[in-house]
């Protein structure tokens, strides 16, 4: 049992390693040869492997110079490569060399845009390790002071909502952001917004209200959570999504939370184009047209604390100082999965976790306010995704399987929302893993595979997949036999899971299937499930409903505000109510905050 447990750990933090294949070069001859120089002169191209495929690059040379780079065709995230894409050419053609910066953020499109140019060089007969070592000559800066009204510090969801809206009050805005490009984890979200009573909804004939949202919002918070903002948020979800819509957002359906076909009503209004990039980008041009100063790859090192009451932020940029004098500061800077010793602190019980998040998420803004004096709150959840760790989306199948627990028990209604799943196992059980049982009624393609990468096991009889899993024998065949009792009579008397239901993460692969089926005929197989993708974290400084941070003796820190993730510890507690709702409540929060701000500095 502990072996199998060691590499089922192994496994789970395993699958979010990302790993760059090499390059593949153009065959063809370049358009002319001439080797009298550094070059043979031509025009190449090769590709490298990139976040979502591959990049491809073009190099033209002289005998003597880098003429041009440009990158001919990509699948990088839209916001998030961008800023790779239009300046690493362009730093490669500046230093007629290779010894170039990554752009933070873009980190795996940066190095497949360098390894491909890489390529291109090489095929035209260059010293690359001579290359290696020119880059751009470093320029001494001097620090940099800016008078401001507000100051934003991070440029998600909550940072951009909020800087467009003190703009558009009548304040000087400047917007700090760590990494090369906006958007932080809004940005690679799903495009969902969780919203009720809207013209949306209203239009595709679904009824709901705020006050429906309010309620089940109040339900998975289990009196744990500030329920005067919350329903402040439910009230304002609908104008929320109006106000982005004000601002470029584009739309497309009112559908189900991801995974979640038994929601009901349906909340979740869904982007264009299902991306995150369709929340970000329109609120980043909004900004720049609103004449808010963005100062990219500037990280906030410390607030300004004058007597307890903050003035503005020291950042830096390149070497140097960026030091922003502000009568407001709002710190949007997200959460805290890439910081160990956070999660340990405020989410205990998320062990053995793996996150999708990029590198930014530290804490930054959570650690500032600490020591400014504010009040950490957090209820030791996350949101944390329950993922198969096999070849193929088993998640999609959804309520069809048995599931249980390592030692081999039912844990609940597999119909559920999968953060309840999470939220069971981590607190109730203390384990971050599950598995799906079925039998040989339920086909999918990807078994084979799965069972070869030891994410999915196979057996003849119950009791033999029992001791595969290190399980005792009697507990895995004692829950089944009580699982058959409840198929044969088609009522779950134990958790409540209906007989009938859809399944399908997207309305294009939606289907309505029978959810209690026995598990009678061999073999029988079992799945692992993961809880550990980590796309969020809860936990950060006390607010007030504007935003205003307050103190561990209850007062109001004076010019300090806070929004989106980082003030999320009362909003949410050990279970993450839905998908989209993190967005809705930073939209929100971050308008809330950006009005605040804004008058407070007038």
């Amino acid at each position: 049992m502990k072996k199998l447990k060691k590499i089922i750990s192994l496994v789970l933090i395993a699958v979010f390693v990302l790993s760059l294949a090499g390059c593949s070069s153009n065959t063809s001859p370049p358009a002319t040869v001439d080797k009298e120089g550094i070059f043979e002169a031509g025009i190449y191209t090769a590709k490298s492997k990139g976040m979502n495929g591959d990049v491809e690059v073009e190099v033209v040379v002289s005998n003597e110079l880098i003429e041009s780079i440009r990158v001919l065709g990509h699948n990088e995230t839209a916001g998030i490569s961008d800023p790779a894409i239009e300046k690493i050419p362009t730093d490669i053609l500046s230093a007629q060399g290779l010894k170039i910066d990554v752009i933070s953020g873009a980190t795996i499109t940066s190095n497949a845009i360098i390894a491909a140019a890489t390529d291109c060089l090489q095929q035209a007969g260059a010293n690359i390790e001579e290359l290696k070592q020119k880059g751009i000559e470093a320029v001494v800066l001097n620090d940099e002071i800016i008078d401001a009204d507000v100051v934003v510090i991070g440029a998600g969801i909550a940072g951009l909502s909020a800087a467009v809206t003190a703009s558009e009050e009548g304040a000087k805005v400047v917007l700090l952001e760590k990494m090369g490009n906006v958007g932080g984890a809004s940005i690679v979200c799903g495009g969902e917004i969780l919203a009720a009573g809207t013209e949306m909804q209203e239009s595709q004939g679904i009824k709901d209200s705020s006050e429906a949202l309010k309620q089940y919002w109040f339900e998975v918070g289990e009196g744990k959570i500030n329920e005067e903002i919350v329903g402040y948020i439910a009230d304002n979800s609908s104008n929320t999504v109006e106000w982005l819509k004000d601002r470029g957002v584009t739309f497309g359906d009112v559908t189900f939370s991801y995974n979640y076909p038994a929601q009901d009503p349906y909340r979740n209004h869904s982007t264009a184009s299902e991306s995150g990039t369709d929340f970000i980008l329109p609120l980043y041009e909004t900004a720049q047209k609103n004449g808010v100063d963005v100062r990219l790859e500037t990280p906030a090192i410390s607030l300004i604390n004058e007597n307890g009451v903050i003035k503005g932020v020291i950042a830096e940029n390149k070497g140097r100082k960026v030091i922003v004098n502000a009568e407001s500061t709002i710190l949007a800077t997200g959460g805290y999965a890439n910081n160990e010793e956070l999660m340990k602190q405020y989410s205990p019980a998320i062990n053995a976790y793996g996150t999708f998040l990029g590198e930014a998420h530290q804490g930054d803004g959570l650690i500032m306010a600490r020591d400014a004096g504010a009040e950490i709150v957090a209820g030791g959840g996350a949101i944390a995704n329950p993922m198969d760790m096999g070849a193929t989306s088993f998640a999609d199948a959804g309520g069809v399987f048995l599931n249980v627990t390592p030692s081999g028990k039912r844990f609940g209604n597999e119909n559920e929302y999968w953060f309840k799943r999470s939220a069971d196992l981590y607190f109730n059980e203390e384990v971050n893993y599950y598995y799906g049982i079925m039998d040989s009624k339920i086909e999918n393609e990807g078994f084979e595979e799965a069972i070869k990468n030891r994410t999915a096991f196979k057996a003849d009889t119950i009791e033999e997949l029992a001791e595969m899993l290190g399980m005792e024998p009697n507990v895995l065949a004692d829950t089944v036999s009580r699982y058959n009792e409840i198929c044969d009579v088609q009522i779950d008397t134990d958790f409540g899971k209906p007989a009938v239901g859809k399944v399908g993460s997207r309305m294009a692969n939606l289907k309505e299937v029978n959810l209690l089926n026995s598990i009678d005929q061999a073999p029988y197989y079992a799945v692992i499930f993961s809880t550990n993708g980590v796309t969020g974290t809860f936990g950060g400084p006390k607010t007030t409903i504007d935003g205003e941070v307050v103190s561990t003796e209850g007062d109001l820190i004076p010019g300090l505000y806070a929004a989106g993730e980082v003030a999320n510890g009362e909003l949410f507690y050990r279970r993450y109510p839905c998908s989209g709702s993190a967005i809705q409540m930073s939209a929100t929060m971050g308008i809330q905050a950006g009005k605040a701000a804004a008058a407070s500095a007038k």
